[in-house]
């Protein structure tokens, strides 16, 4: 491929990507706005992705977390763990203000949320500590598409055969045939390309043979440059 080829191919996938992208975008906000209110409607949080043929590709969720810690008040949070003085020292770095390590923060958010309540199980002691300025906070649901390999195949597929129909995003869908005969034009020119294929593995298969030590090459080469014999 050419360096020209090359920077056509990616202009056509840098703005056909642009185009999937801001309507993928859109489309999951659609999505997960109707599958947060069949849930309050129906209790509906989960539905199967099917092609237009009705053949299953996969399946949207609507998936709710459970709660987890937060800290709301980082002051209340950060003289808890100092209280704990020489213990915990490491774990606190003093600039202009006091404040306790992320990595120690994190660590003591994902226990209290294991937890499920916003209190902390010291494992030295067995003492449960009520944690000040953190609080289980509620988490936004979200939406999980699952599409297995099989599924993937069967997408692929339908885009070959132009049989996604309206999953189809506009900018990327085929113009509409005029007359009706686009369907056929496409077929002749699949037949076009079959023949052509066909045509230059055998002709690949001439040169390999040694057609170019052939009498009559020099001859085959005017005919091709419109010469006369």
């Amino acid at each position: 491929m050419s360096l020209k080829d090359t920077a056509r191919t990616v202009a056509v996938l840098a703005t056909l990507h642009d185009a999937i992208g801001d309507q993928l975008k859109a489309a999951k906000r659609e999505l997960e706005a109707g599958l947060k209110a069949a849930k309050e409607e129906t209790g509906t949080q989960k539905i199967t992705v099917s092609l237009d043929e009705g053949h299953d590709v996969g399946s949207v969720s609507l998936v709710q977390p459970k709660a987890a810690a937060a800290v709301t008040d980082p002051d209340a949070f950060a003289a808890w763990v100092v209280s704990f003085g020489d213990r915990f020292k490491d774990e606190v770095e003093r600039k202009f203000i006091t404040s306790v390590k992320p990595g120690f923060q994190k660590k003591l958010l994902a226990e209290i949320t294991a937890a499920g309540t916003g209190e902390w199980a010291d494992p030295e002691t067995g003492v449960i500590h009520e944690v000040p300025g953190v609080e289980m906070q509620g988490r936004a649901a979200y939406t999980r598409l699952t599409v297995p390999d099989a599924g993937k195949a069967a997408i692929a597929q339908a885009w070959r055969e132009h049989r996604l129909g309206t999953a189809m995003p506009p900018a990327i869908a085929p113009a509409p045939a005029e007359g009706g005969q686009g369907d056929g034009e496409v077929e002749k020119l699949r037949q076009e390309l079959a023949e052509l294929r066909e045509r230059d593995a055998w002709l690949s298969a001439l040169e390999a043979a040694g057609v170019d030590n052939w009498q009559g090459i020099d001859y085959a080469r005017e005919l091709r440059g419109g010469g006369e014999s």
